[in-house]
Formats: structure tokens, sequence, C-alpha cells
């Protein structure tokens, strides 16, 4: 199909609608690199309807051609939908790219932080003094970020520089894991610190909507590889409570990850005949005793601590474990990013500040012959020589001078 950009009702509102229309979802679908689909579904009052209230209609229109001009074109009549809408975008987009691990960011990105989070493109041509023309076509996506492009853009936009240059790298999350209770899916039972597939956590959610067995989530650049695997802990009261855990498929068993987190499996040929899984899925600590693999719960309140006991056909260690929403970017992560001069340089004063404390505090003791182990032993009137000795207003006085918004952040 031609990838030129078209747009048409499938589903077309009344010619004589007296109501405003609201867009409610989008279905996102790619069909190629340079062919996506979105169907936006918008409701309105149904004048039509003969209930007491009145129904709803419902209208469907289809943008459909290529990624850099469906994306604009759709997002710009968007007001609160906006981040839906973004959100969809880009789980259809990672599932398409699931084949190629390493893609170049299309402009849809840039295009999106570019009118998020209180920037607009007339304030960003102005903080960054790129010429309006210029800054249209790589909105469009007909001309490509250069790396010193990026990092110059990223710092107006308070982004990462990879975030304009490549996409994010992702893995699905196919089973979820509650270290206290016992969970009963079809015909099966899973057992505490057993995996069962199909995270059980809402749709909807600031962090992430629905985690289903077709969830996509992202992983952190420095530990991706294509095998890697993830799994939800889904035990509310536990301190590892909505953590995603990372791992590595692994064909190996052996003991030497002892006392370490792993997840492994244990094949259980006699559940064939009951029509369920054979290979069972467990999360926790590997322990050696007396020559016998076996988990243990890594959750110190919980009753039962010994989870599952081998031989195991794998055992794989955790890479990383990494609490839900943490990677997610708010507005405080790009005000953070916006302020990192700010609170570098208020840490190298805390820290300057630190130092000077220790080293005046070292000469104040050394005169009056009192040992540094010794502090606690010291009386009113010496800790008041030492004070005065000390001249902290004189040493803090920088420290003073950082606005109160970059203490919090430094600490």
């Amino acid at each position: 199909m031609s990838n030129k950009l078209t747009v048409k009702w499938i589903k077309p509102p009344p010619k004589n609608l007296d109501s405003a229309m609201e867009v409610s979802d989008f279905n996102v679908h790619w069909h190629a690199q340079d062919d996506v689909e979105v169907t936006t579904l918008f409701h309105y009052k149904d004048i039509k309807s003969k209930t007491i209230l009145g129904g709803t209609g419902v209208a469907k229109r289809v943008t459909r051609g290529n990624p850099r001009e469906v994306f604009p074109e759709v997002s710009k009549r968007l007001n609160a939908k906006k981040d839906h809408f973004y959100n969809k975008w880009l789980r259809a987009k990672q599932m398409f790219n699931q084949s190629t691990p390493f893609n170049r960011a299309s402009n849809d990105t840039f295009n999106y932080f570019v009118n998020s989070f209180g920037m607009t493109p007339k304030r960003f041509a102005e903080k960054t003094g790129v010429e309006n023309s210029v800054l249209f076509r790589e909105l469009k996506g007909q001309r490509k970020l250069s790396l010193d492009k990026a990092i110059t853009y990223a710092k107006a936009l308070g982004c990462d520089p990879v975030d304009l240059l490549f996409e994010k790298q992702t893995c699905r999350l196919w089973g979820s894991v509650d270290l206290f209770n016992m969970h009963a899916a079809g015909n099966e039972d899973y057992w505490i610190g057993q995996i069962k597939p199909a995270p059980s956590v809402s749709e909807g959610t600031p962090e992430g909507g629905l985690l289903s067995t077709d969830q996509l989530i992202p992983v952190p650049r420095d530990i991706y590889r294509p095998e890697i695997k993830a799994i939800l802990i889904d035990s509310l009261g536990s301190h590892l409570h909505n953590h995603f855990v990372y791992y590595y498929k692994s064909d190996s068993a052996d003991n030497y990850l002892e006392n370490k987190l792993v997840v492994v499996g244990r094949d259980v040929p006699e559940l064939e005949e009951f029509g369920m899984e054979t290979m069972q899925y467990f999360f926790g600590i590997l322990k050696i005793e007396k020559g016998k693999q076996q988990i243990y719960n890594p959750e110190p309140t919980a009753e039962k601590a010994l989870i599952a006991t081998g031989p195991f056909s794998f055992i794989a260690p955790v890479v990383s474990m990494v609490k839900r929403g943490a990677m997610k970017k708010d507005m405080s992560y790009f005000e953070s990013i916006e302020q990192a001069e700010q609170i570098k340089e208020a840490e190298a004063k805390i820290f300057e500040a630190q130092q000077k404390v220790h080293k005046e505090l070292e000469k104040q003791l050394e005169k009056l012959q009192i040992d540094l182990k010794k502090l606690n032993d010291l009386t009113e009137q010496d800790k008041k020589k030492i004070k005065r000795g000390l001249n902290l207003e004189k040493i803090f006085k920088g420290v003073d001078e950082i606005p109160e918004y970059i203490r919090k952040k430094v600490g």
C-alpha cells in the first residue's frame, strides 16, 4: 500500500450533530516500518436515543500513512488524551520493532517531547535558536537529528539525548509471583514463590496500565540482551512488591549461584496427563543443603521459607530489579535534568564544605589534644571551644546560598 497520508471516517458522526465529540480511545496497528494505521474512537451524545437521559454514539476515524506524518496528524487535536495516545503508539511500535533490538528513534518521540511537559514548538525554538523551517522538518521526520543536535536539544527539553536518537529497549513481561499467598489459575494452583503467567495489575494505573501477557516493559540499556526475560513481584506487604525482576534465559543448572536471587525451572512430567504445563518456574534465593538444590523465600516476613526443592532444569541469575514506575519519565524527571548543572554544583559545594569541616575539626582536636574517636566524651566547654574554632558559618556560607528546591534533590 502507498504510504501517502489518508484520513477518512469509517463510521462518521451524524451530519446534524449538535453536541461536541470527545476522543475516547485509539487502536494503533503497524503494518510496515513506513505504514501505520490509527483508528480514533469518538463518543458523542446521541440525540436520537429513546432513553430518558440520552444515549452515546460512537464515531471512528482512520488515519493511515507514514508514521512521521500520522503521529502529528492524530496528536495535533488532542489535549487530555495526548499521553494515552502516545502510550498506545509506543506499545504498538515496540511490538512491531521486537525483531530488531536497536532502532533509530522516529520523529514521534521528538515531537512528543516538544509538545509536552510545558514545552511548545515556539518556546523550544526560542530556547535553542533553531530556525522554524528547520524545526518543522525535524518534527515531521524529514530531517534526522545528529548526535550534536540531540545533545543540544536534550538540554533544552530536559531529557536524555539517547531518548531522541534511539527507541527504548523493551522485553515481554511474562509472569508474576506472590511471596505470601497461593493462587489458582485455570486447572493449576500456583504455590508461594511459583511464577504464574499473566501478571495481575489493573489497567489504567499511572505507571503503565494493564500488565498482561503481551505487555512490553522498558529494560535498562546496560543490561539489555535479546534473551532477557522479566517477571513482576505482585506481593502486597512485601518490601519487594511491585518490582520488575530481570533475568537471562539459561540452560545451565550450576550451583555457583548459591545464596543469590535466581529464577529456576523444574520439570514435572507427571503433570502432562492432567493437561497442565510440565515446567514449573520459581523465584527466590538458591541454597545448596546436603547436595540438594533448594529455593528459599526472599521475603523475610513470609511464613513459608522453603519454596521449592530441585533438581532444577535451569537456574538463571537475576541481573536487576527495578521498582515499577521508577523508569517512568514525569515532570519531576524533566525538571531534574534541566537543573542538572545546579544539582552538580550544589553537590560539589556540600562535599567541599564537609571536607573543610573535617579538616578543621582535626586541627581543633589536635590543639586540645583530644582523640577523634573520643568525641562522645567531650565536655560542653570543649564543644563550645571547638565550634568557635570551626567557624561553621563561614564554611557553610556557600551551602546556605543553594536554593531550597535544589537542596531537596541533593539531600
